[in-house]
């Protein structure tokens, strides 16, 4: 039966890549290899950070007579960038995953259902944690010393990185679960996805420092691993030589895992049903509502959705967030910004007039992050009967998707446009342009992932996280709206003889403008029969 289950959830998980609801067929190949090259770009690198990372601390360890603290602070590495990664992911596939009903109304024991979802959900650790742990290893073999049996310790050290960092995950999930369900999930997602990007950045200004102070401190680290996170410290003994503390260390994240499987298993049941059973019973209420249109209405619809869904939230409106933070950055940071572009207009003439293609390039950027039209069909699921049977058009429905988009994002990022743009003092001209090339890129990037949405729609997916982060559609919208700003900077160079950067940005509107309308044209034909077809 785990078996079974274990099939059922890789199916699952790489459906939105092999697969599409309602459609014939299979995905073309291009769209599989360019996947393929995607993820060999992001290993790559990630590889090649983690590969300088290491390189610097391999030296002054062994130096020092302390390459098990090199090969413990690998461990520690890995497991905190395995519970960043993943302790989201775990709560949501473990506790709101949508079958979670239908399971458990099968003649199927819940700890079966819990252990096939630990299991499946041990491919993300093992991701995050060979990242790291094969560049450690690589970086040690090839600068200081090879040996076959440091390069065999690499597999128990991978494993048992992934199995405590799953267990750890599957906790600190559950503690998570139980915290949503007492207060606003969506909020609490997106607050705690800030306060992960506030501290990842904090840490990357200060890499320097941290990697300064990491090579100068090992004996203090040295002291704190072995004390306070004991198994850590047996991997390091264990790949510099020692096969016993090798053997502990595996010991322990077993049965660390094992352990967090009876704590789970116990209360996995009362967990996964505590979302409905939770709900406050509302007393029905016969006082008519607010009237509005059917256009205004499916409007509200979809920002409850996007405000009630917390997956959708966290990822899709951290954009938002994101760009307002641009304009409040380029404000606080005013100073230092001003004399950086000062130095650069003297160094290289004519610098000034391209501040404000810089500003649209940055918000071309951040606009692919907002793509909050892209899941919006997906997310319909099988409920998309009721709007469909509703004696509303389809016109006005996808309408009413691409509208909720706008109301968003177009005001957020035309005001920090403008914000930008007086701060910078780039011109009355220029600024008008930005403005436009800010709201139109929104609209773009709105028709874009409608249309994506539209056709890469999913409707029998199991967990929310698939049409909100890892679908065909958002994939297209997303990195489509990405490489707009490096096509149209190669544009400029393609042209310089032939424009101004205040003409050019004249072009782009115009170009914007097109993009946006023949989607729309699209939508509004193609789409709606797609629509009626789902």
């Amino acid at each position: 039966m785990i078996g079974t289950l274990l099939k059922l959830r890789f199916r699952s998980m790489l459906a939105g890549f092999t697969s599409q609801a309602n459609t014939k067929g299979s995905k073309g190949k291009g769209f599989k290899i360019l996947l393929a090259l995607l993820g060999v770009y992001v290993a790559i690198a990630a590889f090649a950070m983690m590969w300088f990372l290491f390189d610097a601390l391999a030296l002054p360890y062994h130096m020092l007579g302390l390459d098990w603290l090199y090969f413990a602070m690998a461990g520690v590495i890995a497991l905190g960038f395995s519970l960043l990664g993943s302790v989201f992911a775990t709560q949501s596939q473990l506790y709101d995953a949508k079958d979670n009903a239908l399971l458990l109304s099968m003649p199927i024991k819940p700890g079966h259902i819990l252990l096939s979802r630990m299991l499946s959900l041990l491919g993300i650790n093992l991701l995050f944690a060979g990242l790291i742990i094969v560049p450690a290893f690589a970086v040690y073999l090839s600068q200081i010393a090879f040996s076959w049996g440091t390069l065999l310790c690499l597999i128990p050290a991978l494993l048992g990185v992934t199995v405590f960092a799953q267990a750890l995950a599957c906790l600190l999930g559950w503690v998570l679960h139980l915290i949503l369900g007492k207060c606003n999930r969506s909020v609490a997602s997106l607050l705690f996805m800030v306060v992960f990007l506030g501290l990842y950045f904090w840490i990357y200004s200060q890499a320097n420092d941290i990697l300064m102070s990491l090579t100068t401190s090992g004996a203090a680290i040295a002291g704190v691993l072995e004390t306070w996170i004991w198994p850590l410290y047996a991997l390091g003994r264990g790949c510099s030589g020692e096969p016993v503390y090798l053997l502990g260390y595996s010991g322990i994240c077993a049965a660390v895992f094992f352990l967090v499987y009876l704590v789970l298993a116990k209360t996995f049941l009362a967990s996964a049903t505590a979302s409905q059973a939770s709900k406050k019973r509302r007393k029905l209420e016969l006082t008519g509502g607010t009237l509005r249109s059917p256009t205004a209405a499916l409007v509200h619809k979809e920002l409850k959705k996007f405000l009630g869904t917390p997956i959708f939230l966290t990822n899709m409106g951290l954009g938002l967030i994101l760009t307002l933070a641009l304009g409040v950055l380029g404000v606080v940071f005013r100073g230092k910004i001003l004399s950086l572009l000062t130095v650069l207009s003297a160094q290289l003439p004519g610098f000034e007039d391209l501040v404000p293609m810089f500003i649209c390039a940055i918000l071309l950027f951040l606009n692919s992050t907002c793509c909050l039209s892209t899941p919006t069909v997906s997310l319909e699921g099988k409920n998309i009967w009721i709007p469909k049977t509703m004696p509303i058009p389809a016109r006005t429905i996808l309408q009413a998707k691409l509208l909720f988009h706008l109301v968003l994002t177009v005001p957020v990022s035309v005001f920090c446009a403008l914000i930008l743009g007086i701060v910078y003092r780039i011109g009355t001209v220029a600024l008008i342009l930005t403005l436009l090339i800010a709201g139109l890129s929104a609209c773009l990037n709105g028709t874009l992932g409608l249309w994506a949405g539209l056709r890469w729609a999913k409707l029998d997916y199991i967990s929310e996280a698939h049409p909100c982060k890892q679908s065909m559609a958002v994939l297209v919208s997303m990195f489509g709206m990405m490489g707009l700003p490096v096509v149209l900077g190669f544009g400029y160079w393609a042209l310089d003889s032939l424009f101004s950067p205040t003409g050019y940005m004249a072009l782009v509107v115009l170009i914007l403008t097109g993009a946006s309308l023949g989607l729309y044209r699209i939508i509004t034909t193609w789409g709606i029969k797609r629509w009626n077809n789902l």
